[in-house]
């Protein structure tokens, strides 16, 4: 059995520092991606799965109380101004100002500003609002046209639409000086906060910091502070801003692989853009693992060194690089990943994989590529390898003709220890393309070969076209626009040469071919509507032998009323004749199918469902396919009862009975579900979701899945959550009764409202959804 206990974990915004708050704050929108380089984030940022429990509301705004920001204005418009004046180009003035400028609405006691130059100095109870950020200062300098800015004891307001939803809740930054551009920023004794409180519960204090948007933030002499006392002193924080996987602060836990762990990562201080970062984690169970990751750059070439190796029992080695370079003629890119004993991916095996690629970009819209791609591993007496080295070249010539060509190199290996021969194979893969546009019609051009290298046996080309040409058009190219709506059809015709694979035998095949669809949907609004598609194809063979295809589709669809309607569809299909082609081989249908949707009663709806199979009927066996009976009551707009039905023609019993319930007030929901098999003749599942049962600051929520067959608790999820202002504490507990990795785990996190993230709640151990069919979002 598996126990679990991670320490508390803080959900901290150490993301970035942003400009004064006039300019875009777009540094900020990347910085708080590295949130999910912690684990505190398993789904995609600003996105919610509906299983998480919705817990507390957030925070009203600080400054919420401002007006509205007049965004879409860019020219000048003074509202009042005190003593002064608006002067030619000149704004100046003091006792009070406002004004409207390139989409921000301007406060100040005072104001000096150049309209020529768009340059303005503000002083005095400064506040600056924008359509997504509030800034709150006294002494701000801004150039409105090119976004740089000089700020003094200034702080802003950023509404969780700047950062791309990223956020919940307002981020607030105060800084005693910063200055910068949208390039870069630098900022002086900086604290940043999601809490509107005057003194904060929380906020991250850095005496420098410097930001470079979409690259890093660099943050010196940082504390983490809460309720004013210092956590967590770090000398230099790199925090890159394109690298969600990044894991910034201390881990401590505990896992069945590690055991107890605490991996730490220290930055080191490199001149320009180049970062290096040192390693030192400790786990009970495997030793000491050291490591580091270098990150370059210069204006042509990036890349990122990795090694990390594990001194005790695990002894693992894993070493990778990434490389990206810039030529005049085009774009070389590589990357090597070495793993040596790797314990939680291949333990007791090494592997090389690399990756290679170049290409070159020519006019027209023309370009090739070379690429590598090569992988091994050894496992005791096994070896294995593969390699493929391919180029790919894709052209036009004028607006009509495209060329795509595909030549693959493939080679694989493995071996046994002892073993006299190993079995390699290598081949040469070949597809080419060309499409010449034509007045009524395409032509196409396609040659695909699989061709054996050496002695290699057992490569057979299955899907060999040596050549195929075809013609493709369709009855707006043919007859026009208006013909081509009275009677859409899409017509093919076509010759090539094809490999037809009859056990070790590998034979050439000519096809002569004709194929013609024919699909007319009805698109008005009537009650009845029908849907028309049918198909002929006619294939004659080089052996001598020949086919024929007849297709045939219908959908009838008749509305009565409000969620009343009946749907009748019809699919026959037919092949006559013989194909050598397996291709070519699509087999029979005749089946008729249908469902009524009927509403007799404004809460209730009912559904009913099947289907008649004719080639069982000839075959003489039942042909009614199963019947599905659904449904649905809703007396009130938060309550629903929801049955669906099976009954199984060919056992001649209700093969499957699934019950729901659902009711919804608020926040809170409940969901009950069970299904009952009219097989074996048991109540084969029952699922509780209960969601955000409140009491005071404290809610609860809880998934139990319970297991007829037998008699016990599958899946047993709770979770507690106690309301702390601008955070939320958080306890989940989990026990899994079969399965994989079954077990208790019990986890604690002290998670931040203005930073989404999901907890370990409502998935089972393979990544499956818990909790009741029945819905949560209803």
């Amino acid at each position: 059995m598996k126990r679990t206990w991670p320490v508390p974990l803080l959900a901290l915004g150490a993301a970035s520092l942003s400009r004064a708050q006039v300019g875009p704050y777009l540094a900020f929108a990347q910085g708080v991606k590295t949130l999910q380089s912690r684990g505190l984030v398993t789904a995609p940022l600003g996105t919610k799965d509906p299983l998480q429990p919705v817990g507390f509301p957030g925070l009203p705004p600080k400054f919420g109380d401002l007006p509205e920001p007049q965004s879409t204005e860019v020219e000048f418009r003074l509202i009042r101004l005190g003593e002064g004046g608006k002067s030619g180009n000149l704004v100046r003035g003091s006792q009070g100002a406002e004004f409207i400028y390139k989409g921000y609405h301007v406060f100040a006691d005072e104001v000096d500003g150049n309209l020529q130059t768009s340059i303005f100095t503000l002083k005095g109870n400064v506040k600056v609002i924008g359509k997504d950020s509030v800034v709150v200062g006294d002494r701000v300098t801004v150039n409105f046209d090119n976004n740089t800015y000089l700020a003094e004891d200034a702080e802003s307001q950023l509404d969780p639409r700047l950062v791309q939803g990223m956020l919940t809740d307002d981020l607030y930054v105060k800084a005693q000086q910063s200055y910068g551009s949208e390039r870069q920023i630098w900022s002086h004794n900086t604290d940043i906060t999601t809490c509107n409180l005057k003194e904060p519960h929380y906020h991250l204090d850095a005496k420098d910091a410097e930001i470079r948007p979409g690259k890093r933030a660099i943050l010196r002499h940082t504390k983490v502070k809460i309720f004013g006392r210092t956590i967590v002193s770090i000398a230099y924080l790199n925090i890159p801003l394109d690298d969600p996987t990044y894991r910034y602060t201390p881990e401590v836990g505990q896992n069945e692989d590690e055991g107890y762990y605490i991996k730490t990562r220290w930055g080191i201080p490199l001149r320009g853009d180049n970062v290096l970062d040192s390693r030192v984690d400790y786990m009970t169970k495997l030793g000491t693992g050291l490591g580091g990751d270098y990150r370059y750059f210069n204006r042509t070439m990036n890349g990122l060194l990795r090694a990390y190796k594990i001194f005790g029992k695990a002894d693992t080695l894993s070493l990778s690089n990434d490389h990206r370079h810039e030529f005049r003629w085009g774009t070389l890119t590589f990357n090597n990943d070495y793993q040596k004993n790797n314990y939680l991916t291949a333990p007791g095996s090494t592997t090389l994989n690399t990756r290679a690629q170049l290409v070159f970009p020519q006019s027209g819209g023309a370009s090739t590529r070379l690429s590598l791609n090569q992988s091994g591993s050894k496992s005791g007496t096994f070896d294995t390898s593969n390699r493929s080295i391919a180029i790919s070249d894709q052209r036009s010539y004028g607006r009509q003709t495209r060329t795509t060509l595909d030549v693959n190199w493939l080679q694989s290996g493995s071996n046994y220890q002892g073993q006299t021969q190993s079995n390699d194979r290598e081949q040469i893969d070949v597809r080419m393309r060309a499409n010449h546009e034509l007045k009524v019609a395409t032509a196409t051009l396609e040659y695909v070969r699989t061709i054996p290298v050496g002695e290699t046996q057992g490569i057979f080309g299955g899907s060999d076209r040596t050549p195929f040409v075809s013609l493709t058009s369709d009855a707006r190219k043919i007859f026009g626009q208006r013909a081509g709506e009275k009677l859409p059809f899409n017509t093919e015709l076509s010759f090539g040469e094809f490999s037809s694979n009859t056990g070790a035998q590998q034979n050439k095949i000519s096809r002569y071919n004709f194929d013609m669809r024919v699909n007319r949907p009805d698109r008005s609004d009537k009650r009845l509507r029908v849907d028309l598609g049918g198909q002929f194809r006619q294939g004659m063979y080089s052996d001598d032998t020949a086919q024929y295809t007849q297709a045939a589709n219908a959908n009838a669809s008749y509305r009565l009323g409000r969620d009343t309607s009946a749907n009748f569809r019809y699919n026959y299909m037919r092949q006559h004749g013989f194909t050598p082609l397996l291709i070519d081989r699509t087999g029979r249908t005749n089946l008729f199918t249908t469902d009524l949707s009927y509403r007799p009663t404004e809460p209730l709806l009912i559904g009913v469902q099947t289907g008649y199979d004719f080639l069982r009927l000839e075959r003489k066996e039942i042909s009614w396919q199963q019947v599905g009976v659904r449904t649905e009551f809703t007396p009130r707009e938060n309550v629903m009862f929801r049955t669906l039905s099976t009954y199984d023609t060919f056992s001649q019993q209700w093969s499957n009975v699934r019950l729901d319930f659902a009711y919804k007030h608020n926040d809170q929901f409940l969901a009950l579900g069970a299904r009952y098999d009219g097989i074996r003749k048991v109540w084969s599942n029952a699922n509780l979701y209960l969601e955000n049962l409140k009491w005071g600051r404290t809610s609860f929520s809880a998934i139990l899945t319970y297991n007829g067959f037998t008699k016990q608790f599958d899946s047993q999820q709770y979770s507690f959550i106690y309301d702390l202002h601008c955070a939320e504490a958080i306890l989940v507990y989990t026990q899994q009764n079969t399965g994989f990795r079954s077990g208790k785990d019990v986890a604690l996190f002290i998670r931040l409202k203005a930073i989404p993230f999901d907890i370990p709640f409502g998935f089972g151990r393979r990544g499956q959804p818990l909790g009741s069919p029945g819905g949560v979002g209803f």
